[in-house]
């Protein structure tokens, strides 16, 4: 019974976006939203946060491909810094792809309204459905 439970927590979330896609989304939020993308860079993976339950099942998956019971991909991390008409205003978006899937979504925001965050927040949400987006708001 545990074994079951074990694989349904490790498995039952398996609708990722693919990696090469998920900036055309980005793009297309963007756009509606009258952004433009100012510049992609690569970052360390460690620099975006991941929800606490996506964290505990990497862990699994690293001590699982270390004991030969499971292959675990190529980790690679994003940032996609979306610039508005109003230079004041920051939004990045902090990708955490593993192999072809993008795993995990943090989007850090700075000098947006309450307005124009919620309207961001609902389009992001509708775009990425299938995960738990983290907002993290810049000082």
């Amino acid at each position: 019974m545990s074994f079951l439970l074990f694989y349904m927590f490790m498995t039952y979330d398996r609708n990722y976006t693919w990696a090469k896609e998920y900036p055309n989304e980005i793009k297309q939020i963007a756009e509606l939203s009258n952004l433009k993308i100012e510049r992609t860079e690569k970052i360390n993976v460690d620099k975006v946060q991941l929800p606490t339950e996506r964290k505990i099942k990497i862990k699994i998956q690293k001590f699982l491909n270390n004991l030969g019971l499971m292959s675990y991909g190529t980790e690679v991390g994003e940032k996609i810094i979306l610039k508005s008409e109003d230079e004041n205003s920051n939004i990045i978006c902090k990708s955490w792809c593993l192999s072809d899937h993008l795993i995990g979504l943090e989007v850090q925001y700075k000098n947006i309204g309450e307005q124009e965050l919620g309207e961001l927040k609902k389009q992001f949400e509708n775009q990425f459905s299938k995960y738990k987006l983290i907002w993290t708001k810049l000082k």
